[in-house]
């Protein structure tokens, strides 16, 4: 009795284990040890067969309360003492502690359980107290397994197939001019869908005002593949130029790496933070002094977290970890994220083969000499990220590399090589020469960045899609910075370059940034050309953004030739609906003395307006830009859609019912009940709804809202599960004109619903159809009758009294 007033808590419970303890009176009062680990626990059928220890003679079984680091493990804890005085936890008692498995591998307990022993980890220890049956375990931080959370973004469901549809973009243009003919023009873009694949062909139509000319811009296959972030073009295209070659356009295949069509997907390498806790706490992430994430659980032990939302650049993470007792610990760490650096492991691939491009947009435009090309990133770790490409035409054959790497968390380095061999067809000896480059950029959220590029060309390197007209690049040097300081932004950059013809270009350049007063900003650049021409341009910009999305604009510029320019102007954006946007402005050039313009941007559209007036310069244009198609059934005219994505929504057959997107109003339905919605994110998913207040009370409603997530250059097809109901009151009544007993039922045939007649022989009835068969059931009797709706009658009609004669 003693010992068990000594005992705090759990008195029927602590006495069943001094009884099965009894034995304990003879062990010592504390014992203690030191041991670790260093590895994950193992599964135990991996180890019951090579590792697995016997149990000892003379092993006794524990019932104690188990603490870890002061935090008690629940219930009572079956712990087992073998002979060698070792304690032993079983497998899913040691579980609940989290600790490390010790090198010492399973041991058998004496009910063909198994179990770890508390020695062999170091910086491990415990105390058992005999009188108290308690274990308090202490223990580490680097003594618990470590915990990985995953921050960030995570990729959307896949889009939804697209069913077929059609449309085109446009965008006109007319303009009278003072003293010479009209001139006019319009470009067009048409788009048909289906699923995945999409098909582009554009044409350019103009007229001088002597002669109409047309011009096909480009025609394109293109099938997106957003689970692999993969896209196949068959037709016109832009290749990679890669890190040291340039991209140019062409007619052919091309099958490429697409991070786009995964928007969200973070490619570059994030910050992995790291800390430590030696009990269960919660972390607060601050990134520049910006709280991302809050109270984040951990359990004991180390722990990393991945895809911390930081911004690209330079940076510094506090970590503040705050334990079950209040104690905070602030872990500070420095960052530098690059996307110019791959993931570790993730790959960026472009193969690309055809006709280079001629003459682009012009009457004489057709296809040259074919190619094949291929481009490979990948990312070696979390600092490099190394890349190949290799050309290949009948003519020339080139080849090359970069390494890209962080240094340290200043920024990031590029080296670059390649080399070119062109053979012109005998008509001159073959040339060969390298390229190379090295730069750095340090790119920082408050200013101090800048970056340094150096590029030397040999003179036998020939670019990638020179048709021997350009001229050869010899040497060049890009330098940048800028420093923001406390209402001050400073930029300051120098290119130079000289090419093998002889040419020597530099130019250096300065901009200045500062707010005067409130909703007032002076921004100031200034240029000069190094050399013996010594031309120089400036310019002073004061903008004044006003409320409703207007802004006054005052502009004085001096150009290298000494001329100066002074325009003010005023403005006031179009809205992203429906509405008006204008802008005038006044300069002292003679030729646009005063110009004036005016946007409408409709539901079908945007039309615009502009005049001109200055010394024999009047003039006036006129234009109009916008889609038109057909998805699903319905013809639409709307604003351009370009390279986006649109919905075509149908609500049962409901006129006029709002349709919200991302819960703004987006469109209304039609007389068919339905609407277009345009402005869908393409790969993202995007929240379509209705408002169940605003639709008719007759409407079965299973559901007011859709995500869609719809492919670029396509529209989807929503289809709200809203049904339209015909519903009816009757009055029903028996042959001697007395009502139908409340609570007889009326079944719709055959057996569809069934409906409860109530006082006054009155039922309300629903999802009727044009005729309906009725069986109406009561104590005394049953009948059936036939009663028939006009289809072209609205809301809910009152039918009766109809005779239900018993036995019919």
């Amino acid at each position: 009795m003693a010992i068990e007033t000594a005992l705090p808590t759990h008195r029927a419970t602590e006495s069943l284990v001094l009884r099965l303890n009894q034995t304990l009176a003879q062990a010592p009062a504390n014992r203690s040890n030191i041991g670790a680990a260093v590895a994950p626990p193992p599964k135990p059928q991996a180890q019951v067969s090579n590792s697995t220890q016997k149990p000892a003679e003379g092993a006794e079984t524990l019932l104690l309360e188990v603490f870890v680091n002061g935090q008690p493990l629940p219930g009572i804890i079956r712990v087992e003492r073998l002979a060698d005085a070792r304690l032993v936890l079983p497998l899913d008692v040691w579980a609940l502690t989290r600790l490390i498995t010790p090198p010492g591998g399973l041991i058998a307990l004496a009910d063909e359980q198994l179990g770890y022993a508390l020695q062999g980890a170091p910086g491990l220890r415990y105390e058992l107290n005999n009188s108290l049956q308690t274990l308090q375990i202490t223990a580490p931080a680097s003594a618990f397994q470590a915990t990985s959370l995953v921050l960030g973004t995570r990729q959307g469901p896949p889009p939804k197939p697209a069913p077929p549809g059609a449309y085109f973009n446009y965008d006109g243009v007319v303009t009278h001019a003072q003293g010479r003919p009209d001139t006019g023009g319009v470009v067009m873009e048409g788009i048909a869908f289906s699923g995945p694949d999409s098909l582009v062909s554009g044409v350019v139509l103009t007229h001088d005002g002597v002669a109409r000319r047309t011009v096909r811009t480009e025609t394109f296959w293109r099938r997106d593949l957003p689970g692999s972030m993969e896209a196949l073009v068959l037709g016109d295209t832009i290749g990679s130029g890669g890190a040291w070659s340039r991209p140019v356009r062409y007619g052919g295949l091309r099958f490429a790496r697409d991070f786009s069509l995964a928007p969200g997907f973070i490619s570059y390498p994030m910050p992995t933070l790291q800390g430590s806790a030696a009990l269960p706490s919660t972390v607060d992430v601050i990134v520049n002094n910006q709280r991302r994430n809050s109270s984040l659980n951990v359990g004991p032990g180390a722990f990393d977290l991945t895809n911390v939302p930081v911004v690209s650049g330079s940076g510094e993470v506090n970590l503040v970890v705050r334990d079950l007792r209040g104690v905070e610990t602030v872990i500070t760490q420095k960052y530098y994220l690059s996307p110019r650096l791959l993931a570790p492991g993730l790959s960026d691939f472009s193969l690309d083969a055809g006709r280079l491009r001629r003459n682009y947009g012009l009457p004489d435009s057709g296809y040259g000499p074919g190619f094949a090309a291929a481009t490979y990133r990948y990312g070696l770790n979390n600092t490099f990220t190394g890349e190949g490409r290799v050309e290949v035409q009948k003519t020339r054959k080139a080849a090359g590399f970069e390494l890209s790497g962080l240094v340290g968390t200043l920024g990031v380095a590029q080296a670059t090589a390649a080399w070119s061999r062109s053979d012109p067809d005998g008509r001159d000896s073959p040339r060969s020469g390298g390229r190379y480059m090295l730069a750095f950029e340090r790119s920082a959220p408050l200013g101090g960045g800048g970056s340094l590029q150096l590029e030397h060309f040999d003179a036998g390197f020939r670019q990638f899609g020179d048709l021997g007209s350009e001229a050869r690049p010899r040497d060049r040097l890009q330098a940048q910075t800028g420093m923001s300081l406390e209402r001050l932004s400073l930029g300051v950059s120098y290119t130079r370059q000289t090419t093998w013809e002889g040419d020597n270009f530099r130019l250096l350049a300065l901009s200045i940034g500062t707010p005067i007063v409130d909703r007032l900003f002076l921004s100031l650049y200034a240029t000069k050309r190094l050399g013996p021409e010594g031309a120089w341009s400036a310019g002073v910009s004061l903008v004044m953004p006003l409320e409703q999305q207007r802004s006054v604009i005052v502009t004085s510029n001096r150009d290298n030739d000494g001329r100066l320019a002074t325009a003010v102007q005023a403005s006031q954006s179009p809205p992203v609906g429906p509405g008006w946007g204008w802008q005038v402005s006044a300069s002292d050039q003679a030729r646009q003395q005063a110009q004036a313009g005016a946007i409408l941007n409709t539901d079908f559209g945007q039309l615009r307006a502009e005049a001109n007036a200055g010394n024999s310069n009047h003039a006036v244009r006129l234009g109009a830009s916008g889609s038109v198609g057909w998805l699903a059934g319905l013809p639409f005219a709307t604003r351009r859609i370009d390279h986006g994505a649109f919905a075509v929504v149908r609500v049962a057959d409901m006129p006029d019912v709002p349709v919200y997107r991302s819960n703004q109003i987006a469109a209304a339905t039609n007389a068919q009940g339905l609407a277009l919605v345009t402005g869908l994110r393409p790969y993202q998913q995007n929240q379509l709804s209705l408002d169940p207040d605003q639709l008719p009370f007759n409407l079965q409603i299973n559901g007011v809202e859709e995500m869609v997530t719809p492919y670029a250059r396509s529209g989807v097809f929503v289809d709200f599960p809203v049904r339209r109901m015909r519903n009816a009151q009757l009055v029903l009544q028996q042959p001697d004109s007395t009502p139908v007993p409340a609570g007889a039922l009326v079944t719709l045939l055959p057996g569809r619903q069934t409906f409860v007649v109530g006082k006054r022989g009155e039922a309300y009835l629903t999802d009727l159809k044009d005729s309906n068969r009725l069986r109406v059931a009561w104590k005394d009797g049953t009948c059936e009758l036939t009663v028939a709706l006009d289809p072209a009658a609205d809301g809910e009609p009152r039918i009766g009294p109809l005779t239900c004669v018993p036995g019919k």
